[in-house]
């Protein structure tokens, strides 16, 4: 097979993990549903400021990011799959671009859900606001993709890392705990500037005072998948 056939078999073969294999993407998908419901049905609305509400809605998609990647990770080392791709002679670097496209996806589905949830149940205030006496939508439209835009370029960031994190884990004696160490605090900074930029978004309405956010955010970005591109060959032959 060529290079482009080998990826898109690695994707199918994550894809079917993700949605169908596992249902670890359906639990990441309760969980965060159940969350959010937690949280509005919980607290008096007005008790839940801005900030909060901001604040959960990176937080929700952090820990489900989390659990996607790291429960997804188990199972391939349950199933010995490393093990399995390595004697079939597909290169590491092949293995990295296709596990991420499919990590991409799988999550980027899974943001957009929380987006939208989110945003009914925690801004819809503020997108009333937006749209001038209800009849013109596209300011909420716009906000909203802004805020997408910024939550996929995190998921990409956290993919990246992820598939990283999991080849280095790999060799260790306490895969699950290195996996989380290696994840958790490396991703932070990409989901804050997420964060950031949602914040200044919602306050200014303006995208030019918060595009140093998402430089920042591509920054990230961009140097884990370096580090896959560079990296995860060597990696992966230890």
């Amino acid at each position: 097979m060529n290079f482009l056939q080998v990826i898109r078999a690695m994707v199918k073969k994550e894809l079917y993990l993700y949605f169908i294999g596992t249902g670890f993407f359906t639990v990441s998908v309760v969980f965060s549903i159940g969350l959010f419901l937690l949280f509005r049905f919980t607290f008096p609305p007005e008790s839940i400021t801005r900030d909060a509400a901001i604040s959960l809605l990176w937080a929700v998609h952090l820990v489900s990011t989390l659990f996607v990647i790291l429960a997804g990770q188990e199972w391939e080392w349950e199933k010995n799959a490393f093990r399995a791709i390595k004697l079939s002679g597909t290169d590491g670097y092949t293995v990295f671009l296709g596990k991420s496209v499919a990590a991409i996806v799988a999550l980027s589905l899974l943001w957009s859900m929380e987006l939208v949830l989110w945003s009914l149940l925690f801004a819809s205030s503020h997108l009333k606001t937006l749209s001038q006496a209800g009849v013109d939508f596209s300011p909420i439209i716009v906000f909203l993709f802004q805020i997408w835009s910024a939550g996929l370029i995190a998921t990409m960031g956290v993919s990246f890392l992820g598939q990283i994190a999991s080849v280095v884990a790999l060799h260790s004696r306490f895969k699950h705990v290195l996996l989380f160490i290696l994840i958790f605090p490396l991703s932070l900074p990409v989901i804050i500037a997420a964060g950031a930029f949602t914040r200044t978004l919602w306050a200014s309405q303006d995208f030019s005072s918060a595009l140093g956010l998402i430089f920042l955010e591509l920054s990230f970005t961009f140097l884990f998948l370096g580090a896959g591109v560079f990296l995860y060959d060597y990696l992966w032959e230890e």
